[in-house]
């Protein structure tokens, strides 16, 4: 068989075992339409563009009908690390970064599930988990964060974080990309004791642990530091200009002697 053959062969199995989680026939159909609609990259995906099932059918499909949703998405998710683990075999350091990011869709509906206004904007924010390794990058997990009183961004990302499979803390050298909104310590200290690497957005006030009021804008890039409510290691400053606006980061230092 040839790559191109093998990969297709992947392909065909992921998607019959994908069709077998839907327990009648109808489903089944519908499911089917939705992959061809949502995997048609020539084509908008529009209810109303699906062969084979009406747009209703779809519809009543995607949103009514009780069928294992999360059988699906143990499938999908596995594979996805499956791929990766399949494109570092045969290498000997294989980094893969792990990038949070806190997303907010903008809706418009008064009666769409987990919507409200956070950081001004009204619609469903999300906690992404995205899987880069060389040419691979995709979404790999997400936690809809539901607002005050519900957890926090930080520990819907811990979450996300800790549910990495063993296999692929074994397989690769992980570095957790990740800006200011995750820059507490008790994120740190989690992603620390995951064994894993970081590069994580800090405020220009976070202060460190050097004498007197000094904070990471005071330091020069490239400049080791200790921060304030974090003393555990000694971390790299990063300083990026962006116009008039200056971001700052730190770094963890297994990753700078891995450099």
């Amino acid at each position: 068989m040839s790559k191109s053959q093998i990969l297709g062969e992947r392909v065909r199995i992921l998607t019959d075992q994908l069709l077998a989680i839907p327990t009648t026939v109808y489903q089944q159909r519908s499911l089917r339409a939705a992959l061809h609609l949502f995997l048609d990259t020539a084509t908008k995906t529009a209810l109303h563009r699906a062969v084979t099932v009406s747009k209703s059918a779809l519809s009543r499909f995607l949103n009514e009908y009780d069928w294992d949703t999360a059988a699906c998405w143990r499938l999908l998710n596995r594979a996805q690390w499956d791929a990766l683990l399949l494109a570092a075999r045969r290498q000997r350091r294989a980094r893969l970064r792990l990038s949070i990011d806190l997303t907010s869709l903008e809706k418009m509906g008064q009666q769409l599930p987990f919507v409200r206004v956070y950081n001004e904007v009204y619609g469903i924010h999300l906690v992404v988990l995205f899987a880069e390794y060389r040419a691979f990058k995709f979404p790999i997990a997400y936690r809809v964060y539901r607002g005050k009183g519900t957890a926090t961004p930080v520990s819907l990302a811990l979450e996300l974080l800790e549910e990495v499979p063993d296999d692929i803390r074994r397989r690769f050298q992980v570095c957790v990309l990740a800006d200011s909104g995750f820059e507490a310590a008790v994120f740190l200290d989690r992603v620390r004791a995951l064994s894993f690497e970081f590069v994580v957005g800090v405020r220009a006030t976070r202060r460190t642990l050097h004498p007197g009021a000094v904070t990471v804008a005071d330091c020069e890039h490239g400049a080791w530091l200790e921060l304030h409510n974090w003393p555990h290691d000694t971390l790299t400053l990063a300083r990026i200009e962006r116009g008039d606006r200056t971001f700052f980061s730190v770094a963890s230092e297994d990753l700078l002697r891995s450099s």
